[in-house]
């Protein structure tokens, strides 16, 4: 009965009655400690990829008398295709037993020119992309592209006369030479290499250089090998280099020279010629990729857009290339003996088994 001291609704109106207030969730130990490592692991991974590696130790025991390379160029993207790249050369070099050398075959650096020495854009797209048991222990020796040349030349040059971050990047001069392996007091190869974006004036400058150094006093080199960026000879989108080819292409034939290692175009490319050295494009190393017309694998030994590499090993006998997709595994293999008495046309033929030897 109301007796006129409490709200006859208030024991039946369910909204009017008060309810617990809820307690508030909490962040459970564990999940705290995943974040706390998470967020370490983030930061260590940055701190790694932003500091420069110490100075590389170079590998010992190698055998002088093989020598193997990987050659790629337009890799300088800073892309995931880059990474994907280099550790697909880590995977091969594993697979093969090592590696003695990478050859860069220009574009470096695409985008804003290089700021100086210790521009961290070195750590993102040089240092820290290849790095493993075997790419961080064997010297790179680079060229210029025409993305590096002129507005990063001289930065890319210092980097190396000044031996910074790990001094595995060698470029010493716009042109210069090296020398691998020894047989019976035989250079087993000697490459020159090119600053191909020069103008007219510094290409007919190179052309001399090559003349020079293949023909220079002492012990001839075994195998002969130019690396540039441009090649002369391109069934891609970028064609054939007229100034190239009426520039170099006499120093090259009377030089006698094997390969010419290039890129340029972003794909991957065999061509030869009678009479000419076989023109070896390697341009997948992580920028897009350029389309291949349809004729291109009918007048190539070997046409494919695709990411990847080439491998090239060293022999007094024989040279062996190998064309490596970006997972580092090996596709259309050929071999030159050393014994055949022609150019690279007749004399480079399509193997069976395009892995290379172990080194």
């Amino acid at each position: 009965m109301f007796d006129g001291t409490s709200d006859p609704l208030s024991s039946s109106n369910p909204s009017s009655s008060k309810r617990p207030g809820r307690r508030p969730r909490r962040i459970g130990r564990g999940l705290v400690v995943s974040l706390v490592l998470l967020v370490s692991a983030v930061a260590g991974a940055i701190a790694w990829l932003l500091t420069p590696p110490p100075p590389y130790t170079p590998l010992t025991g190698q055998d002088p008398q093989k020598v193997a390379l990987f050659a790629l160029g337009d890799q300088g993207s800073g892309d995931l295709q880059q990474w994907r790249v280099a550790m697909g050369m880590e995977r091969a070099a594993e697979r093969n037993g090592g590696v003695n050398g990478v050859l860069l075959l220009g574009d470096n650096f695409y985008g804003p020119a290089l700021k100086g020495t210790s521009d961290r854009t070195w750590q993102l797209r040089f240092e820290r992309v290849y790095w493993g048991k075997w790419l961080s222990h064997v010297p790179f020796y680079a060229v210029l592209g025409n993305h590096d040349f002129p507005k990063s030349s001289s930065v890319e040059l210092a980097y190396s006369r000044e031996a910074r971050g790990s001094r595995r990047w060698q470029m010493p001069d716009y042109f210069y030479t090296r020398d691998f392996g020894l047989v019976d007091g035989r250079p087993l190869l000697r490459v020159v290499f090119l600053n191909s974006s020069a103008p007219r004036e510094g290409l007919l400058q190179q052309a001399e250089f090559i003349r020079q150094t293949f023909s220079a006093p002492g012990p001839a080199p075994i195998w002969k090998v130019v690396a540039a960026h441009i090649p002369p000879r391109n069934l891609g989108d970028h064609g054939n280099d007229d100034a190239l080819l009426g520039d170099l292409l006499p120093a090259l034939q009377q030089s006698g020279v094997d390969l010419y290692v290039a890129a340029h175009d972003h794909d991957q490319q065999l061509i030869v010629r009678p009479g000419e050295p076989a023109w070896v494009i390697s341009g997948g190393g992580g920028q897009k990729l350029d389309a291949l017309p349809p004729s291109a694998s009918q007048e190539a030994l070997y046409a494919a857009s695709r990411p990847g590499f080439t491998g090239l090993q060293f022999t007094a006998q024989r040279v062996q290339l190998a064309y490596y997709d970006e997972n580092g595994k090996p596709d259309h293999g050929f071999a030159w003996n050393r014994n055949c008495p022609w150019m690279a046309k007749g004399c480079l033929l399509p193997e069976t088994d395009g892995q290379l030897a172990g080194n």
